[in-house]
């Protein structure tokens, strides 16, 4: 009989691999094998937990309350559009998994032994990513690992396959460096040099893959993260001290030397008439309100949307074309809507030139999709996960960054990035110790002198 945690790493293998054994010619549908394992085992875990050893049992309650709020608005949303059954639960799973296997973590036992064989099989997928990311970053060039169309910088994608038309060299830096992240401040016997090497790596992939938005992203990220701690003093203070230098290196980095990593960037804010309100790059970022907007035909559509993957969530903007043939005989349905917003990036030059200008991303997608009602339902679930469970600033920053990456594309729907983070945050909520109940000195004072009290009498 396997234990939980082992059910837990292997449901994981689910999500992590896929890509790189499709990319090698293993069926398509190999993608989707995850959804048959995340779901259950969160029912595994639910219907085996025993309340009294639940640890956040308040999160958790809440967790699945919203869980239960978000599949009635996405119901509406799918009968009021007519959207199909297989939308709907590709839609849901999508958005809903990652905080499945968050309460997996919340719901079943886990002991130090198990959150430390967690952590190490964690560490070790994501070193094999990393290593794995490197070595194509050497032997793709020479034509020694098979490239997949695109550029050579997007089949750098670790273990989440790559080419042309692919996140996977965004997924996989992201994951990297949020893996190193975590390692450098795990209390080991590891020197410290060792996990700056690792670091330094990450970077390196982030630059050689050609993932600018990654950067943007995690620096975004660290000044939200700085801002958040005004009302802490001495944490603002720590922060600054050690961000404002790095700051002010690039900053100056930037103007006087002439590094290739700074070519990308100069390359968009040289440009004029680009970023501003009536600017290409603004109009084309935006493209999808108005278009999914004028779809909008009742009050109905504000709140609840056009129907799930009727927009430009992961599933409308991609996977539905991607696997038409898989997924129409099964009943699915495809919008006008996401069609009409792809093709502004057909007739367009910008946003082919950099994705930070696509105007499919996340956040658009789940207000298309589900309206403003469904949008504040998967807000609520976020902030409860924030609140109740980011126990470090790192987490805190996991979670911070995961947002922001939805502002730019469907990252934050990819499941190798969002259950990723729910398993860091499930370890570090885990890894933390349990308060403990302090007691007034007055009171065990007065205990004491009771029971001194009782002696003499028996004495007497």
């Amino acid at each position: 009989m396997f234990r939980t945690s082992t059910l837990l790493i292997i449901a994981f293998a689910t999500v992590f691999f896929p890509r790189l054994l499709t990319y090698f010619g293993a069926p398509a549908p190999i993608n989707f094998f995850h959804f048959l394992t995340i779901p259950p085992l969160f029912l595994l875990a639910l219907t085996t937990a025993k309340t009294r050893k639940i640890r956040y049992f308040s999160a958790a309650s809440e967790l699945i309350a919203g869980l239960g709020l978000l599949l009635g608005c996405m119901t509406i949303s799918s009968l009021l559009n007519e959207a199909g059954f297989v939308n709907l639960l590709l839609q849901y799973l999508i958005l809903t998994e990652p905080y499945l296997f968050l309460l997996v973590f919340l719901l079943s036992p886990m002991d130090e032994g198990v959150v430390r064989k967690c952590k190490k099989w964690l560490l070790g997928f994501c070193a094999i990513n990393l290593i794995l990311a490197l070595m194509q970053s050497v032997l793709i060039p020479v034509g020694i690992y098979p490239r997949r169309g695109g550029t050579i910088a997007d089949g750098i994608g670790g273990v989440f396959g790559g080419g042309g038309g692919s996140a996977a060299n965004y997924i996989s830096s992201t994951i990297s460096i949020y893996a190193a992240l975590y390692f450098l401040t795990l209390r080991s016997r590891i020197p410290v040099w060792l996990k700056l090497i690792l670091v330094i790596a990450s970077v390196y992939q982030t630059q050689v893959s050609d993932s600018k938005q990654v950067f943007l992203a995690l620096g975004l990220s660290v000044l939200v993260m700085i801002s958040s701690k005004i009302k802490e003093p001495r944490r603002l203070f720590k922060y600054a001290i050690i961000v404002c230098p790095i700051l002010v290196g690039i900053f100056w980095a930037y103007n006087n030397l002439d590094l290739e990593i700074f070519n990308a960037y100069r390359n968009w804010i040289s440009r004029e008439g680009i970023f501003s309100i009536d600017g290409e790059g603004v109009q084309t970022k935006l493209a999808a309100f108005p278009i999914v907007g004028s779809y909008f035909s009742s009050p109905l559509h504000w709140l609840f949307g056009i129907g799930p993957g009727h927009s430009v969530s992961r599933l409308g903007g991609w996977m539905l074309e991607k696997y038409s043939s898989l997924l129409l005989p099964l009943g699915a349905t495809i919008h006008p809507a996401s069609s009409e917003v792809f093709n502004v990036v057909r007739d367009g030059w910008i946003a082919q030139q950099s994705t930070v200008f696509f105007p499919l991303f996340t956040w658009a997608g789940i207000w298309g999709d589900f309206g403003f009602l469904g949008l504040g339902v998967y807000v609520y679930l976020g902030v409860i996960v924030f609140q109740k469970l980011c126990k470090t600033d790192l987490a805190k920053f996991y979670l911070i960054s995961t947002a922001i990456f939805g502002l730019i594309l469907t990252q934050m729907e990819e499941p190798g990035h969002t259950l990723t983070i729910a398993y860091l945050i499930g370890l570090q909520a885990n890894e933390v110790p349990p308060p403990t109940v302090r007691r007034s000195k007055t009171k065990t004072r007065k205990k004491e002198s009771v029971k001194i009290e009782r002696r003499s009498v028996e004495s007497s």
